[in-house]
């Protein structure tokens, strides 16, 4: 399961916000070859503000995420579409629960599962 994430920051020039829209839904097929990396979720919060959260099944895993084609696409676009560049922030897993299973971090429970999310003021 999942112990490790990432937290993507984006800020959409005004005028390139629906380009940063399609381009994260287009990213999707770069991430499904990644066999490490266990959830992706590309958000959306304001007309400009824009996110990515993953996460992976190892630091090895979020590590060659960031080497990887959907890193490379976004680095490759961000001077044309972004109005600053992305913030990465990795991030440890707490506690989660994807479907029918949840885990938290340190628990002792026969009927869950360790890992968990940090979350980190300023987000």
């Amino acid at each position: 399961m999942s112990k490790t994430a990432l937290y993507v920051r984006l800020e959409a020039k005004p005028e390139k916000a629906k380009e940063v829209e399609e381009f994260l839904k287009n990213a999707l097929p770069l991430v499904l070859a990644e066999s490490e990396t266990i959830t992706w979720y590309a958000l959306k919060f304001t007309d400009t503000a824009f996110g990515i959260f993953d996460s992976f099944s190892s630091e090895d895993g979020r590590n060659s995420h960031l080497k990887g084609k959907v890193a490379d696409a976004l680095f490759a676009v961000a001077d044309d579409l972004l109005a600053e560049q992305p913030v990465i922030i990795p991030v440890d897993l707490l506690a989660s629960k994807i479907g029918a299973e949840s885990e938290v971090a340190g628990a002792q429970s026969v009927n869950t599962k360790k890992y968990g999310l940090r979350f980190i003021d300023g987000l």
